[in-house]
Order: C-alpha cells, then sequence, then structure tokens
C-alpha cells in the first residue's frame, strides 16, 4: 500500500482536477443501427473518467498516450495527440472509471503493447503528463433472461468496447449507490415537470 501511495505522489495525480472531454464524433444517427446491430432496444451517451499518460520519448512530443483506470483490466491505446475539450456539463450520463492507475501499472501495459510493436522500444511512459480524460461512449441495454445485457460502444470510433465493461458497471453501480443514499426527495428535486 505504501508503495502505491509513493508511485501515486510521484506522478503527481490531482484527482481533484477537472477532466477534459474527448470529442464525440459519433452522433445518435450512426450509434443507433451499430447498437441495434448488437440487439439493443434502448441507448444513452455516457461520458467515462479515465487517467491518460502520454507515451514518447524523453524530448519531443508524445507519440501516443495510455488510456486507463486502476479497475480497468488493460489500458487503451490512442496514437497521436489528444484532442481535449472543456468538460461542460451536458446532462449526459457521467460515470467514474476509477482511480488513477500505478506508474508500475502503467509501464506493465506498456511493455505489453511494445511486446506487439517492436519498433517503439525506445517510448516510454511520461509520468509527469498524467491527466484526468473523459472518453465519450454510447451504452446500449438489451433485454436478457435473468439481466438487461450492456453494449459498450466508443464515441470516437463507434467500435465495441468490451474492455471498458467492468469501469462502465462499476461507474453504474456507484452512481445508483449515491442516488439511494441520497434519498427519494433529492431524486425527485431534479426532475423536470411537464
Amino acid at each position: 500500500m505504501a508503495d502505491r501511495e509513493g508511485e501515486r505522489r510521484m506522478m503527481a495525480v490531482d484527482e481533484t482536477a477537472p477532466a477534459s472531454r474527448l470529442p464525440r464524433r459519433l452522433g445518435a444517427v450512426a450509434a443507433e443501427p451499430r447498437l441495434r446491430r448488437y440487439g439493443a432496444e434502448r441507448f444513452e451517451p455516457a461520458w467515462l473518467s479515465l487517467w491518460a499518460v502520454a507515451i514518447g520519448r524523453e524530448t519531443g512530443p508524445p507519440m501516443a498516450w495510455l488510456l486507463a483506470a486502476d479497475n480497468l483490466p488493460r489500458a487503451m491505446l490512442m496514437a497521436g495527440e489528444l484532442p481535449l475539450h472543456s468538460a461542460d456539463h451536458d446532462g449526459v450520463l457521467a460515470l467514474e472509471g476509477g482511480r488513477p492507475p500505478t506508474l508500475s501499472q502503467f509501464e506493465r501495459w506498456w511493455l505489453w503493447e511494445r511486446l506487439a510493436r517492436p519498433r517503439r522500444w525506445s517510448l516510454r511512459v511520461q509520468p509527469a503528463t498524467l491527466r484526468a480524460v473523459e472518453f465519450p461512449l454510447w451504452l446500449g441495454y438489451s433485454p436478457g433472461r435473468r439481466h438487461a445485457r450492456l453494449i459498450v460502444l466508443s464515441g470516437l470510433s463507434g467500435e465495441a468496447l468490451g474492455a471498458l465493461k467492468p469501469a462502465v458497471l462499476a461507474g453504474l453501480r456507484h452512481r445508483a449507490r449515491a442516488e439511494a443514499a441520497s434519498g427519494p426527495a433529492a431524486r425527485d428535486d431534479e426532475r423536470v415537470s411537464g
């Protein structure tokens, strides 16, 4: 536990800093047919908070970014720069993805990426670049025999992202607990009449 806290301090994590958002490139018109192909009857846009760290050489701009959270089994690799925008309150479902992974977790994920891409051995994780980002998603729900099935699509490319399901489910559980703790009176006040 002490090692984990030491790594967090080494990475200078500011968990209270506002997150920036990646742009939503896939709108509802394009997302609906893709989600229906997976059997979704209902769908909604969402944002998932993740942590991004740059991959690159000691000098020069980042070549790629690893996006992850501590409750995900693996990180996502995005090539190039992160096109970030300020996070405005837009009424879309916002989910907590988890705390920032440790430096050793990011380095382990990068090791696996390097093994798949041998020419990337000279690139390293840049701990000082750690930042919070909100990743755009489309969530689809299809009825199942016992439970509804969740489909997670990227709001950037429209690809199915099964690797993000653990973070999305944890975020939905966290929201449900927070709403249950706030009581029915607080939820009724937030409803719009009409």
